[in-house]
């Protein structure tokens, strides 16, 4: 407090209040002095007095100086200022309490409103953010949310839409850098020139792709660096024009990308040129593209989707394409056709890459908000404590002539200053918050590396504190009686509190108890979320298992082969030959890889061709293609449910097998026997697959996520040397799995070491536990979890202050009455069961009222929770009687001080 004085006094001194102060009162004391003079030499003996009544008394003649300046409010407003940190500072308990209980609420506020202007309420940052469109195509029977768009669908809707300026596609993955002699693996992003124009960027140096330069058979080696790439990894130094290492080829840095600049929240750090392949425009069942438009002006979203409906309806006979099962046939179909309509569908890109993120946010601002209220109902709670202890100070400053006005002022002045204090410190609370959470979570939101506590939000939050302390600080005033001030005075008590002020204080702690359990409550909910999805059966067996990914160059003799998807013979011999040295090493138990990393793998589809349908889908198309070495099975401890797994004679077998999951079986060929059966992706013409067993469902997605139809594929029987119509998402990236039996740290040098003997360019990337990758994919309900549960542990703590200080005040107030009543026979035991009894009776109050309200509330976190019920009975039984524990705690110190009184001192001191 006496740094805060210090501070305000030096204001005050630089803006000049005091210096005219000193000297307003050195002239008047000259005056004086001068009246002092001429009465002496008049010969009057009594020449001091009479000169102070001929030039008035100094403070009532300064302050009438101070009536006549420009700006009387400033100077009274520094008086109050400086009163009022007197006061706060004659009270270091209640001051230190009132600016905590604030700060606690403002920071918290301040944090997650960080989250939200960060996240939320940030445009996007490309040149009129709102006219940019993500486009993906689905089918009402696939059960899919969103899937990307083939190449033909892409170049179609180039031709055809008139509601964009441009359309532009891409994809993303990841690639290797050379630099400074050593390997890094970055996000990579490959596009065309139109999403570059659709974006609207501009290079920081250099320049973007061509039209030219994409879109084309074999796109030249181009790339254009991101700035933290290039700070990071090349110093800044001068590199457009020069070549670099990227995924094993030298290729051209044509410029640099302006700071910040990624890509749907993807961290991209290298863009490279996309091209297509003879065979991909005509390969229309290849969903491989993600799209981004840009409206004309003028044309909003609602217009933008009503042209695309009539895109639709007439799509097959623009492009003269009779709908059919084929890869040939598949076209976009309007809903009008049936339960299987294929479309392709527009969403605001900002909303695109929130998702259900939004949700989560609002339901933590939301808590927050709780949180504020109940620190706000703690503050008015002790303001009118204070004012009750007050009522004397009130009353003779009533006397001496100060209005109802001056009384406000005053108070109110100290609840700004306590509203100030708590906004600074809860701003400091924020920014540790802020940057402990994007440390501890770096990839549970969307856009969670632009959140910052900037000036804006700094600002907002010191307003938010202010109005609190403006607002709660009226409520000591609003019931004090500027006509009992002789009523007061005579009194030799401090204060006595009315029933309406009783009242006031009984229900703010009553609405701090129904706040506390509705923000209790929910935490409760997500914790078992967060406890079900730990329990989940993700369909494989991740102890003791551990990973890391691997992408191997491209030679340019392979280059084509690679694009297109069917792994090159020579690269798949490389991989096997590291897996056999994984397996060689101590302590590792089985080794494995696969295309997609379980929990990590984005839902998809793939169309395909099957044999014995028996499902209503008229184009199958399957959730997920996942090629994989020998031993996956064994290695992952994924059960075989029915017929087998791969074994070493497949690798060399003419006729190519795979293995199929248990949603994929039972949805195409239900009521047979699914091994024998055959199947093919779209486009593979010459080729089937043959169904030798079917395994357990394993959770690709996510924990939360649901099973979608699997084929496993051996990528060791499938490798070649010529090129198939066979295009799928290239599988030059691998994920290595091995079950050991040592841990991560003893085994990860010779893991880098095993690597190097194959490629010393090449760097491990993300070595991991799977444990690691399972608590990653539970990430955003897990922070949702620990937030409200540290927001519910304040709130439980704020509520039960609030229940001790209304019976500790009871107590106080009443000493007199239960001294009488100790000294007509009432026991201890009486007098502390029913101070206890007064404290519950506000709590159950709150209770139920807090009950009542969650159960409707929570109906807003159905969409957050897994495996539980927004009314579920455990949770409420169990934070009910938690609130109950802790608020009886809070009840029996004030209940025990109670019955420890001394009637005989209490009758004495009254």
């Amino acid at each position: 407090m006496r740094t805060i004085r210090e501070w305000i006094d030096r204001l005050l001194g630089t803006l000049g209040f005091r210096r005219r102060d000193f000297d307003l009162e050195s002239e008047l004391r000259a005056h004086l002095e001068l009246a002092a003079e001429d009465a002496r030499r008049r010969g009057d003996s009594d020449a001091v007095r009479r000169a102070r009544l001929h030039v008035g008394g100094l403070t009532q003649a300064m302050d009438a100086a101070r009536d006549q300046r420009g700006l009387p409010w400033l100077d009274d407003l520094a008086r109050d200022v400086r009163h009022g940190l007197r006061g706060l500072r004659r009270s270091p308990v209640f001051a230190s309490v009132a600016i905590l209980t604030l700060s606690l609420g403002i920071g918290a506020n301040t944090a997650i409103f960080s989250i939200v202007n960060g996240v939320l309420l940030r445009p996007l940052a490309y040149p009129s953010p709102a006219q940019l469109v993500y486009l993906d195509t689905g089918s009402r029977g696939d059960g899919l949310s969103s899937f990307p768009a083939s190449v033909a669908e892409y170049l179609e809707f180039q031709q055809f839409n008139r509601s964009f300026a441009e359309v532009g596609a891409f994809r993303t993955g990841e690639t290797n850098l050379a630099a400074a002699g050593r390997a890094v693996r970055v996000r990579s992003a490959i596009v065309d020139a139109h999403l570059l124009r659709t974006l609207g960027v501009q290079p920081a140096l250099g320049r973007l792709f061509t039209n030219d330069e994409t879109g084309v058979l074999t796109p030249p080696p181009l790339a254009l660096l991101s700035y933290e790439v290039w700070r990071s990894t090349f110093g800044e130094q001068p590199i457009v024009g020069r070549s670099i290492d990227v995924g094993g080829r030298r290729v051209q840095v044509v410029g640099i990308m302006p700071p910040g600049m990624d890509l749907m929240d993807t961290h991209t750090e290298i863009w490279l040129p996309l091209g297509f392949t003879a065979e991909e425009p005509r390969a229309r069942n290849n969903h491989t593209l993600s799209l981004i438009g840009r409206l004309r002006e003028g044309i909003t979203i609602d217009a933008a989707r009503s042209e695309l409906k009539a895109l639709t309806e007439t799509w097959a006979a623009r492009i003269s394409i009779t709908p059919g099962p084929d890869h040939a046939g598949h076209v976009f179909l309007p809903a009008s056709t049936g339960r299987f309509a294929h479309s392709l569908r527009m969403t605001p890109l900002a909303d695109q890459i929130l998702g259900r993120a939004s949700q989560s946010i609002w339901v933590l601002q939301a808590a927050v908000g709780l949180l504020l209220l109940i620190a706000c109902a703690n503050l008015a709670n002790l303001l009118l404590a204070r004012a009750e202890t007050r009522q004397h100070e009130f009353a003779v400053l009533t006397a001496l002539g100060a209005g109802r006005g001056r009384l406000v002022r005053k108070v109110m002045t100290e609840s700004v200053i306590i509203a100030a204090g708590g906004g600074a410190l809860g701003v400091v609370f924020a920014r540790l918050a802020v940057a402990a959470l994007v440390r501890s979570f770096p990839s549970s939101l969307p856009r969670i590396s632009e959140v910052a506590v900037d000036p804006g939000v700094m600002t907002t939050s010191i307003l938010v504190a202010v109005v609190c302390g403006l607002l709660f600080g009226l409520a000591p005033v609003v019931r004090t009686r500027t006509n009992a001030t002789t009523e007061t005075l005579a009194s030799s008590r401090r204060g006595s509190a009315g029933t309406t002020r009783y009242r006031l204080r009984r229900a703010l702690v009553t609405l701090e108890t129904a706040l506390a359990v509705i923000v209790i409550i929910g935490a409760g909910l997500l914790l078992r979320t967060v406890h079900n999805l730990k329990t989940v059966d993700a369909g494989f067996d991740r102890s003791r298992l551990m990973t890391f990914s691997i992408t191997l160059p491209v030679s340019e003799k392979n280059l084509r082969t690679a694009r297109i998807g069917v792994p090159d013979k020579e690269r798949t011999i490389t991989y096997q030959r590291l897996i056999d040295q994984l397996r060689g090493l101590p302590g590792v138990v089985a080794a494995t890889a696969m295309t997609g990393l379980p929990l990590e793998s984005p839902l998809t589809s793939y169309q395909s061709e099957i044999s014995n349908n028996t499902s209503e889908e008229p184009i199958p198309a399957f959730n997920f293609y996942q090629r994989v070495m020998s031993g996956y099975f064994d290695t992952m401890g994924i059960p075989i449910v029915q017929g087998r797994g791969f074994e070493p004679a497949d690798e060399a077998s003419d006729g190519w097998v795979t293995v199929v999951n248990e949603a994929l079986a039972n949805k195409y060929w239900k009521g047979l026997n699914p091994i024998g059966q055959r199947l093919r992706p779209g486009g593979l013409k010459d080729r089937w697959f043959t169904v030798i067993g079917v395994a357990k469902d394993v959770k690709q997605s996510g924990v939360d996520q649901r099973s979608g139809t699997e084929a496993y594929v051996l990528a060791n029987q499938i490798a070649t040397d010529t090129p198939t119509t066979w295009v799928a998402l290239s599988p030059t990236t691998l994920n290595v799995v091995m079950r050991t039996t040592l841990p991560l740290a003893t085994l990860a040098p010779a893991i880098t070491r095993a690597v190097r003997s194959i490629d010393t360019s090449v760097p491990v990337a993300r070595l991991r536990e799977m444990d690691e990758v399972f608590t990653e994919s539970i990430q955003r309900p897990r922070l949702l979890a620990h937030l409200l549960s540290a927001f519910s542990a304040l709130a439980l703590a704020l509520a039960a202050i609030g229940v001790y200080g209304v019976l500790a005040y009871m107590v106080a107030e009443r000493r007199r009455e239960i001294g009488v009543r100790m000294a007509l026979g009432a026991g201890r035991a009486r007098v502390l069961r029913e101070v206890v009894a007064e404290g519950f009776r506000l709590t159950a109050a709150g209770i139920v009222a807090g009950s009542a309200s969650a159960l409707f509330l929570n109906q807003l976190l159905a969409s957050l929770l897994f495996g539980v019920r927004p009314s579920d009975a455990a949770t409420f039984a169990t934070a009910i009687p938690g609130i109950a524990l802790v608020a009886l705690i809070a009840c029996l110190l004030p209940a025990w001080r109670a019955s420890r009184l001394d009637p005989n001192a209490v009758l004495r001191a009254e």
